[in-house]
């Protein structure tokens, strides 16, 4: 090992920083919702798809929505079905974001992992595309700084 004095194109620190914000991003949302009991419940994705369910034609800009009819139909209700269902994709989403952030760091993994991460950013904005737009596609650019 040796400190070059050379000027470098390499800009590796800001890569480690967008990997520290990205992996503290996903393991704070983790964190949050493992507290959460409704979340982890499956109660709250339960209960959100259900209303939205009920006053998306009242919406002002319901079009913005893009949940699948699929989903409305069969998990738009607060059946005990229904919420176990969601319960499971509460469960799954939690540990997604608990793996994605070492999975991103492994070339091995790393393809699966970016693949999972936008498709969970890809339904996160079917739920709320207004206030996760954004987020979520600067989550997934963030990705290429676990390539490079």
């Amino acid at each position: 090992m040796r400190v070059g004095h050379g000027l470098s194109t390499a800009n590796t620190w800001a890569q480690c920083l967008l990997v520290l914000i990205t992996t503290d991003l996903y393991w704070n949302s983790a964190w949050q919702k493992l507290r959460s009991y409704q979340f982890r419940s499956g109660l709250y994705l339960a209960q959100w798809i259900h209303v939205f369910t009920q006053v998306r034609d009242q919406l002002p800009d319901r079009r913005q929505y893009a949940v699948p009819g699929l989903v409305r139909r069969h998990a738009g209700n607060l059946t005990g079905r229904d919420v176990r269902l969601w319960r499971a994709v509460a469960a799954t989403a939690i540990t997604a974001e608990i793996a994605l952030p070492p999975a991103l760091l492994f070339p091995q993994t790393m393809p699966y992992a970016a693949a999972a991460g936008i498709a969970m950013h890809a339904a996160f904005t079917c739920l709320k595309p207004r206030q996760l737009i954004t987020f979520s596609g600067l989550t997934a650019g963030s990705y290429l700084a676990f390539a490079a």
